[in-house]
């Protein structure tokens, strides 16, 4: 069956699946970046997804992608598939911060040359920069989710605030972070590890799953079945 969200088991679709998508088509990206130049793994923040080479990033973003976009069904939930998941949302989050970099530089810029003529390829505008997409992405997403438009502007440049709204997409996707809880119990009581994996219907091995380490031409295969779905639109 396709992902559990916090509204039941189903595909994510339409601006909330355009989101996801377009962030893990960047991850794609940055990782065949890092196997080909044997170039420092990028940290998303979310150490159980972070401690993995890019060969076992891929393979889990093989099956993650699959189960969000498409029927992929992951018959047994595990911590490097949800830690998966959450670090396609810190990915987002990256994305936004980006951008809202790059618009403060513009913002500088256009200070800067303020009633100053631009005579290269004729007078510069603002409306001549490239439209921004990842905080619309963020907005239609969230009134995709919320059935109506949230009360923030694609221009506004309060990371604070997109932190929460990505926050909210990402709760809905992904529910409670038991990966996290769980860690904390593993090193305390073991008891209270199994106690906490059985009230909450998860496997006793939720914690021991590891990514198999795939051979080159698996990491191709993963590669391009990601991609079928990135750029499915």
């Amino acid at each position: 069956m396709p992902w559990t969200t916090q509204s039941g088991t189903r595909s994510l679709l339409g601006p909330e699946a355009d989101l996801v998508r377009g962030a893990i088509g960047t991850m794609v990206d940055s990782h065949v970046d890092q196997i080909r130049d044997d170039r420092y793994e990028w940290q998303y923040g979310v150490p159980w997804f972070d401690q993995w080479d890019p060969g076992q990033r891929l393979w889990l973003l093989d099956h993650v992608t699959r189960a969000l976009l498409g029927h992929h069904m992951i018959a047994s939930p595990a911590a490097m598939f949800d830690s998966a998941v959450d670090a396609i949302f810190c990915e987002i989050l990256d994305l936004i911060r980006i951008e809202i970099s790059d618009d403060q530089y513009d913002d500088q810029f256009y200070e800067m040359i303020d009633g100053a003529d631009y005579q290269a390829g004729g007078t510069l505008s603002r409306q001549q920069t490239p439209t921004r997409s990842w905080r619309q992405g963020v907005i239609n997403a969230l009134a995709t989710q919320q059935g109506s438009r949230p009360n923030i502007d694609a221009s506004d440049c309060d990371l604070n605030r997109w932190i929460e709204r990505v926050t909210w997409i990402a709760d809905e996707v992904i529910g409670i972070r038991h990966y996290q809880k769980a860690e904390a119990f593993r090193d305390v009581d073991y008891s209270i590890l199994q106690r906490f994996l059985r009230d909450r219907a998860l496997p006793e091995d939720y914690l021991e799953r590891i990514p198999p380490l795939p051979r080159p031409d698996e990491v191709q295969h993963a590669v391009d079945r990601i991609q079928g779905y990135v750029f499915s639109v």
